[in-house]
């Protein structure tokens, strides 16, 4: 597999020429270099899951901001050193595109820090709308099974995605086991 591999460095007398801060992200996803701090993504319209990878010898913390609503997250979204990161994308049913920013914020170096620009295709870039309208219904639920008796629990997905409930919890109304919306979300995109 190719790897589009965008490598940040940035002069300041804080800065130390050891500081590593590259962004890897897979070769279908295309980025478009914009500056040496930012770049954009386009995400497809279903649901997806872009793993990429952050090579750094510091810590490194994501923050994702929208114009909209949260359409995305990004597991793990912390760490030091490198690792493989999930960007987890959710269906988009509206006309309009979603947008957002991903930040990716190094620690031990802050100029080297960037900024992905996301951009969510909408069924206004679809030709195919009639067969779009015909499932939107079934895509505005998530239906798994409890962990801990096996029966089918069924949420709204904009309750999932929606960050001010993350901790919210959803109770199985066969054996009351209790669960939050965010290891719903985890569970949803088979994370650990």
């Amino acid at each position: 597999m190719l790897a589009f591999s965008v490598t940040f460095s940035g002069c300041s007398d804080e800065d130390s020429d050891s500081i590593q801060a590259e962004v890897v992200f897979p070769d279908n996803v295309n980025p478009t270099k914009i500056n040496q701090e930012e770049f954009s993504v386009e995400l497809k319209q279903g649901t997806s899951i872009i793993p990429f990878e952050i090579k750094s010898n510091s810590a490194w913390k994501i923050y994702l901001s929208f114009d909209d609503e949260r359409f995305c997250f990004a597991y793990p979204y912390e760490g030091a050193g490198n690792a493989t990161v999930d960007l987890c994308v959710k269906k988009n049913l509206s006309d309009e595109r979603c947008t957002g920013k991903m930040h990716i914020v190094f620690a031990d170096g802050s100029t080297k820090s960037k900024i992905v620009h996301l951009s969510q295709k909408g069924n206004i870039d679809n030709d195919e709308n009639d067969e779009i309208d015909d499932l939107i219904n079934s895509y505005y639920y998530y239906t798994f099974r409890c962990p801990l008796c096996n029966n089918p629990i069924t949420v709204l997905l904009d309750d999932i995605f929606n960050e001010d409930k993350a901790d919210s919890i959803v109770t199985c109304p066969y054996c009351e086991e209790e669960m939050t919306y965010e290891d719903i979300l985890m569970r949803m995109y088979n994370l650990k």
